[in-house]
C-alpha cells in the first residue's frame, strides 16, 4: 500500500533554513514540550498528542504522548500536508479521505483513524511543524472550537520554541562577549605601548599595564582618575584640550608630548594618537588613545643633529674639496673649500659646469652606474679653478649606509695636477730609460760580437805555445766580459720595469730541447752526466723569460758541480708544473739560501774569480720569478747537491711521461769541417759581418757576405748556387728584419734553407718571429763555441778546421 505523495511548500528552502535555525532537531526531550503534550491529551481526550517538526526527508517528534515512534518518513507524514497551509487540518476518518486511506500508518499499525494538526508558524510566517492529535478511531464530533483550541496549543509550542531559541542566542552572545573581552584584555596586555580610554569627562575608564607602569600604579588605581590627578597643571591642560578637540570634532589627532612621570622613567617623549570613542548610534562618548615612547628616537635625532652640525663644521674646515649627495645622488651640500676653489654657486656646481666638457659624460655615466649598484666610484677628471684654470683632480664618492640602506653619498676631490705631471714625466723617463737600455744593449753587443769573432778567428794564425796561452786568456776574459754584459743589461732592464711579459700557452718541450742541446757540450767538457727528462705538457708563461730562468739555473748547476750529474726534470702538481734542476755540487748552507739571490753574492769565491761566474744569475732568476709570478723553491744539502724548482701554470699534460731521457752526444761527434758549404751572412754592421765571415771561413765554409737583404738576393741570383745555411741579424736598415731575408732566400730557391737569427735585440719580437718560421735564434754577443754548436744543430756534424 502507498499514500498519495503530498506536494512541497513553495517556500521550502526558506522554511528548512528557519527550522534549522532553531537548533532543536535531534535534541533530547524537554519538560516544557512534554507538559504541553500531556496537557493536550487531557484537554482533547486524545490518546496520542505530538509536537512534530518536518525537514527534507522525515517527520521528527520533539515531544510525544501515547506513541513510541518519534520519526516517520516524510512521504507517510500527515503533518507534511498540514504545513501547506496556515489553517488547522482535520481528518475525521482517515479511511474516508483519499489522501490517507492507503497510508501505511492507517492500513497497518498503529491503524490511525483520526488526525488533527495545527501548523507551528514562526514569526516570519514560515511553517516548520505541527501540534497534532491522533486516535485509533474516527472523531466526527471534532468541532470548530476544538480547532481554535488546537491552534492555541500550537502557538504555545511555537512560543516555547522561540523562547528557547532566544535564550540560546543570548547565551551565545554572552559567550561571544566574554571571548571578545578576553581577547581584548589579552591584546591590551600583550602590547608594549600604553593604551587608554576616557569618557566625556576625561576620566580614565580603561588602561593597560603599560600605561599603569608609567605612573607606578596598578590598572585599577588609574581607572577613574583624570590627567589633573596625574600630571602638573600645564601638561594636564594640554592633554585635556586634546581630548576635548577630538570629542568635539570627531577627528583623530596625533601629537608629541614631553611628559613627567613619577617613576624612574622620569621625563619621556610620547607620540600620542587619540581618536573618538562612539556608541552604537555614532555619538562620541569619549576617546581611545595609543601612546608610543619615542624618547630614544628623539634623543638619537638630537644627537644626530649635533653630530651633523659637528660634521658640517669639520667638512667646512677641511682643506679637501668635499660634497654630500642625497641617497638618490642629488646634491645636498658643498663645503666652503669647494665653493671657494671653484668660485661657483651651488646651482652651477649641481649642473656640473665645473667639470671639463671632455670628462663630463664619462664621469656622469660612471656615477649613474654606481648609484644604481650602490657601489663607490672614483675617477680622475679636470675641474675648473676660480681663476679659470683646468686642473686634474681625483674624485672619490662613497655611500653612507644606515641599517644596510644608503642614506647619502660623500665625495672628495684631491688636486693631483702636479702629481699627474710628475707621473707623466716619470713615465717618460722610464720610456727614455727603456729606449736607452735597448740602444745600449744593441750598441754594446755589436762591438763585443766583433771582438769575440775575431778572437776566435785568430787561433789558426797564432804560432807558439806562448801565443796560444795568451790567446786563450784573451778568450777567457772576453767570455767573462760577455757574461757580465749580458747579466748587467738584464738586471738593469728588469729593475727599470721595461720588461713586459708576453704570456702564452706553449709546449714545455720547446724549452727543454734547446736547453739540452745548448748545455750538453758544457756538461761533457766537465765530465758530468747531463740529463733532461722529457715532458709532453703545455704551460702558460713567457717562453723567453722562462727560458732565461732555466738557463741561469742550469748554468749555475754546471758551474758549481765538479762531478756527478746535472738533471732537468718536470713534476706535475695539480694545476702547476715544477721544473726542477738537480745537481750533485757543493750544496748551499742554510744561512746562505737567501743571500745567494742577492747581486754579486757567491759562495766560496771571496777572491771574485770570474771563472766561477759573476753572481748575477740567481738575482736575475728572482726578479723574473716575481715578474712572472713563478715561485722558485730550493732544497739543498751541503756537499750533496741542490734542487732548484720553478712553479709554472700547467695548462694540460698531453700524454704520459716517457721514461726515456735526453742525454748529451759525445763531443767527438761534431768534429767535421764546413767542407765548402755555402753560408750566407746578412749583417748591416760591417765589423760584425767581417768577423762572422772570418770565423766561418776558418771552419771551412764558403761565405757570401751582404749588408742587406737586397744585396744578398742580387749576389745569389748571380752565383745561382743554393746556400746551405743563412745567418742574419734581426734588425736591419730601413726597417727590414732578418727573418724577411731568410724567407726571401727560401722563396728564391724554392727550398727550406736552414736559417739562424743572430741579434743584439733581446725583446720578445725576435723570439716569436724566429719560432713562427722555424728559425734558430742567438743573442749577441755569441762566442765561437756557441755559434759552432748552433751550426752543428742546423747542418749536422760540422766543426772547426
Amino acid at each position: 500500500m502507498t499514500s498519495i505523495e503530498q506536494p512541497w511548500p513553495s517556500d521550502e528552502r526558506a522554511r528548512l533554513d528557519r527550522l534549522k535555525s532553531y537548533g532543536v532537531l535531534d535534541t533530547p526531550p524537554e519538560p516544557a514540550f512534554d507538559r504541553l503534550a500531556r496537557l493536550g491529551a487531557r484537554h482533547f481526550r486524545m490518546p496520542i498528542v505530538m509536537v512534530n517538526l518536518v525537514d527534507e526527508t522525515r517527520q521528527w517528534s520533539k515531544a510525544g504522548y501515547g506513541l513510541e515512534t518519534m520519526v516517520v518518513e516524510r512521504r507517510l507524514s500527515f503533518c507534511a500536508h498540514t504545513i501547506l497551509d496556515d489553517a488547522v487540518l482535520v481528518v475525521h476518518d482517515t479511511r474516508e479521505d483519499d489522501r490517507f486511506a492507503d497510508n501505511e500508518l492507517v492500513a497497518g499499525p498503529p491503524h490511525l483513524r483520526f488526525y488533527a494538526g495545527a501548523p507551528l508558524i514562526a514569526p516570519d510566517g514560515l511553517r516548520i511543524g505541527t501540534f497534532s492529535l491522533l486516535d485509533h478511531r474516527p472523531h466526527p464530533e471534532f468541532s470548530a472550537e476544538d480547532e481554535r483550541d488546537l491552534e492555541e496549543f500550537a502557538r504555545l509550542a511555537m512560543h516555547e520554541m522561540e523562547t528557547q531559541a532566544a535564550h540560546r542566542a543570548a547565551q551565545a552572545a554572552e559567550t561571544l562577549l566574554r571571548d571578545k573581552n578576553a581577547l581584548l584584555e589579552s591584546l591590551l596586555e600583550s602590547v608594549t605601548d600604553p593604551i587608554f580610554a576616557k569618557d566625556r569627562e576625561r576620566r580614565f575608564t580603561l588602561v593597560n599595564s603599560a600605561t599603569a607602569r608609567l605612573f607606578g600604579r596598578a590598572r585599577e588605581e588609574v581607572a577613574g582618575l583624570t590627567d589633573e590627578d596625574l600630571f602638573p597643571p600645564e601638561e594636564a591642560a594640554r592633554l585635556d584640550d586634546l581630548c576635548g578637540r577630538v570629542i568635539a570634532t570627531g577627528r583623530e589627532e596625533t601629537v608629541e608630548e614631553e611628559l613627567p612621570f613619577p617613576t624612574e622613567e622620569g621625563k619621556r617623549v610620547l607620540m600620542i594618537s587619540v581618536m573618538p570613542l562612539r556608541d552604537a548610534w555614532g555619538a562620541a562618548i569619549g576617546v581611545v588613545g595609543v601612546a608610543r615612547d619615542i624618547t630614544a628616537r628623539k634623543r638619537a635625532e638630537e644627537a644626530l643633529r649635533s653630530s651633523e652640525a659637528r660634521f658640517r663644521t669639520l667638512v667646512d674646515n677641511t682643506p679637501l674639496l668635499m660634497w654630500i649627495n642625497r641617497s638618490d645622488g642629488t646634491p645636498e651640500y658643498y663645503n666652503e673649500e669647494l665653493r671657494a676653489y671653484t668660485g661657483q654657486d651651488p646651482d652651477a656646481m649641481s649642473a656640473w659646469q665645473g667639470f671639463h666638457p671632455d670628462d663630463r659624460a664619462a664621469y656622469l655615466e660612471l656615477r649613474t652606474r654606481s648609484i644604481a649598484a650602490g657601489t663607490p666610484y672614483q675617477s680622475n677628471i679636470r675641474m675648473r679653478r676660480a681663476d679659470g684654470a683646468w686642473r686634474w683632480h681625483q674624485c672619490r664618492v662613497v655611500p653612507v649606509r644606515e641599517r644596510g640602506a644608503i642614506v647619502s653619498w660623500i665625495g672628495t676631490a684631491v688636486d693631483i695636477h702636479d702629481i699627474r705631471r710628475a707621473q707623466q714625466a716619470a713615465e717618460e723617463a722610464d720610456r727614455s730609460k727603456g729606449r736607452f737600455l735597448a740602444a745600449a744593449s744593441h750598441d754594446l753587443r755589436q762591438p763585443m760580437q766583433s771582438i769575440l769573432l775575431f778572437a776566435g778567428a785568430l787561433g789558426p794564425h797564432v804560432a807558439g805555445e806562448a801565443g796560444q796561452r795568451a790567446l786563450n786568456r784573451l778568450q777567457q776574459g772576453l767570455d767573462t766580459l760577455k757574461d757580465l754584459l749580458d747579466s748587467l743589461l738584464d738586471v738593469s732592464r728588469l729593475d727599470a720595469g721595461v720588461v713586459a711579459p708576453q704570456i702564452e700557452e706553449f709546449p714545455v718541450a720547446d724549452l727543454l730541447g734547446p736547453l739540452s742541446a745548448a748545455y750538453a757540450p758544457l756538461a761533457e767538457a766537465k765530465g758530468l752526466d747531463w740529463r733532461v727528462v722529457p715532458f709532453t705538457g703545455t704551460v702558460r708563461s713567457d717562453r723567453v723569460l722562462l727560458g732565461r730562468m732555466l738557463r741561469n739555473l742550469v748554468d749555475n748547476a754546471i758551474r758549481y758541480t765538479d762531478r756527478g750529474r746535472v738533471m732537468v726534470d718536470c713534476r706535475p702538481q695539480g694545476t702547476r708544473l715544477c721544473v726542477e734542476v738537480h745537481d750533485t755540487g757543493l750544496g748551499i748552507p742554510p744561512d746562505q739560501r737567501e743571500r745567494i739571490f742577492e747581486e754579486f753574492h757567491q759562495i766560496g769565491n771571496p777572491e771574485r774569480d770570474r771563472d766561477q761566474g759573476l753572481g748575477l744569475g740567481l738575482a736575475i732568476v728572482r726578479r723574473l720569478s716575481r715578474l712572472l709570478d713563478h715561485p722558485v723553491d730550493l732544497v739543498s744539502r751541503p756537499d750533496h747537491g741542490s734542487i732548484f724548482s720553478v712553479s709554472v701554470p700547467l695548462v694540460r699534460q698531453d700524454t704520459p711521461r716517457s721514461p726515456r731521457v735526453i742525454r748529451s752526444e759525445r763531443a767527438d761527434s761534431i768534429t767535421a769541417t764546413g767542407e765548402g758549404r755555402l753560408a750566407v751572412v746578412v749583417e748591416d754592421d760591417a765589423i760584425v759581418l767581417m768577423g762572422l765571415a772570418a770565423m766561418l771561413g776558418e771552419w771551412g765554409f764558403e761565405v757570401l757576405s751582404a749588408g742587406s737583404t737586397g744585396e744578398a738576393l742580387e749576389r745569389l741570383r748571380t752565383g745561382a748556387r743554393r746556400p746551405d745555411i743563412v745567418l742574419a741579424d734581426y734588425r736591419l736598415r730601413q726597417g727590414r728584419v732578418g727573418t724577411e731575408a731568410i724567407l726571401r732566400i727560401r722563396d728564391l730557391f724554392g727550398a727550406d734553407v736552414p736559417g739562424l737569427i743572430v741579434t743584439g735585440e733581446i725583446g720578445p719580437e725576435p723570439q716569436r718571429d724566429a719560432a713562427r718560421h722555424g728559425l734558430g735564434l742567438m743573442h749577441k754577443p755569441v762566442t765561437p763555441r756557441l755559434l759552432e754548436a748552433a751550426l752543428a744543430r742546423h747542418l749536422g756534424a760540422i766543426g772547426p778546421a
